[in-house]
């Protein structure tokens, strides 16, 4: 029979029949020659018939029978996932990413996709992505050390420096991965596989980061988005907004359950979240709008007072919502352009405000009146204009003095003045 991965890990030639196999096929839409109704029977044989045709290697006849299942069910993430597989057996490689993050959109297996998409990247050259598609991958369970040798078009990243350096930090990570299961030494359907027994009987333990039990964590989740529900269909966009900055805010993600049933009712309600698409879209702009300039005001004010170290840590956050906004909507990009250009322009003087703190000279007096004024720099007279050490002298004031060091004009306070900054 034709081989139909060539050099892939085997994981991958029997992924995409273990998924078909697991399908459902209950469906009210779809085509049978003129996109009539698809019945349950109707689905059954799509199934079977994309199975027999991916066995004999026939992988476009496969996809075609795939696309009409995935027509019929637009929300099953397995039949995005299990098209991006056919694609990339056909080396579409383009066409299969777009079908792997409809996938990851509709919940589908986010170490699973993150591995593919990395593969992707890997093939394009893209160094940068497929450090970021590994780390998300690793952190959705994947051993990616492993990953990486059986990949051909990830291989060559097993001894770059960066990749180790990533692997060795991921080291410290606490993955949630199943006790004694290597997830890479086996096929894995495209439906998440059941849980040990052990693991479906584990108490409900608090769940990590965020302070509360499980199952009030997903409470919680459910509770917030079916505000966001409720307030869409009544056209209430402030009232999405106001419970979507709950969910956004309260740390909930799907890394922190650990029992089967919570995290399957996490990717219930991320799907029907997902699934809300343009309406949620303006409430997602706006929040994210609101976020960046917040925190580019935040930032501003940390540098004011001193706390360069504070600012740093909040650029990370703007450049996050920068990136998201620009993601949501082409017609926000100069905006988000405009919100990174000036966070990184404060990441800049943050740098050298924070070298400047580091090795700045002692100013031990100050005397004004009758001309320039004359400070003791280092034990050394200086007037406004000259320099010492690469730091040039540019004003002298009855409380402070003010040096310029690499572009920056930084204010020195005495003792009992204002706090230097």
């Amino acid at each position: 029979m034709k081989k139909l991965f060539g050099s892939s890990p085997a994981f991958l030639r029997y992924a995409l029949l273990l998924g078909l196999c697991s399908l459902p096929f209950y469906s009210d839409a779809g085509e049978d020659g003129a996109r009539q109704a698809v019945n349950d029977s109707g689905m059954t044989a799509l199934r079977s018939e994309a199975v027999r045709n991916w066995k004999k290697g026939r992988a476009a006849d496969a996809l075609g029978k795939l696309e009409v299942m995935a027509e019929a069910q637009p929300d099953e993430a397995q039949h995005r996932l299990a098209i991006g597989l056919c694609l990339r057996q056909q080396k579409r490689y383009n066409e299969a990413l777009e079908s792997y993050q409809d996938a990851k959109v509709l919940g589908g297996p986010a170490g699973l996709i993150a591995l593919l998409e990395a593969e992707v990247h890997g093939l394009r050259n893209e160094r940068a992505q497929v450090f970021a598609s590994l780390r998300r991958a690793a952190q959705g369970g994947r051993n990616i050390i492993k990953d990486v040798q059986e990949l051909p078009a990830l291989a060559p990243y097993g001894s770059d420096t960066g990749f180790v350096q990533l692997a060795l930090e991921l080291e410290s990570f606490e993955l949630p991965r199943l006790s004694g299961r290597d997830p890479f030494s086996e096929p894995f359907p495209l439906s998440t596989p059941e849980e040990p027994k052990e693991a479906r009987e584990a108490p409900a333990d608090e769940a990590p980061g965020v302070g509360i039990s499980q199952a009030e964590a997903v409470s919680r989740l459910r509770g917030l988005s079916a505000k966001v529900f409720e307030a869409l269909s009544n056209g209430d966009e402030s009232g999405a907004l106001t419970a979507w900055v709950k969910i956004e805010k309260s740390g909930i993600e799907e890394t922190v359950f650990s029992l089967p049933r919570h995290r399957k009712e996490y990717r219930d309600i991320q799907s029907r979240l997902a699934s809300q698409g343009s309406r949620l879209k303006p409430v997602r702009l706006k929040y994210h709008y609101r976020e960046a300039v917040a925190g580019l005001a935040e930032m501003q004010a940390s540098f004011d007072s001193g706390d360069y170290r504070e600012a740093e840590e909040l650029s990370r956050a703007v450049f996050a919502d920068t990136r998201k906004l620009k993601a949501l909507s082409a017609e926000y990009a100069p905006v988000a352009s405009e919100l990174r250009r000036r966070t990184a322009e404060l990441v800049r003087r943050t740098a050298i405000r924070a070298e400047f703190e580091g090795k700045k000279p002692s100013v031990k007096g100050i005397l004004v009146g009758g001309g320039r004024g004359l400070a003791v720099v280092d034990g050394k007279p200086l007037r406004p204009g000259d320099s010492i050490s690469g730091f040039l002298l540019l004003e002298v004031a009855s409380d402070r003095v003010k040096f310029e060091y690499k572009g920056e004009a930084i204010p020195v306070y005495l003792a009992g003045g204002r706090d230097n900054n």
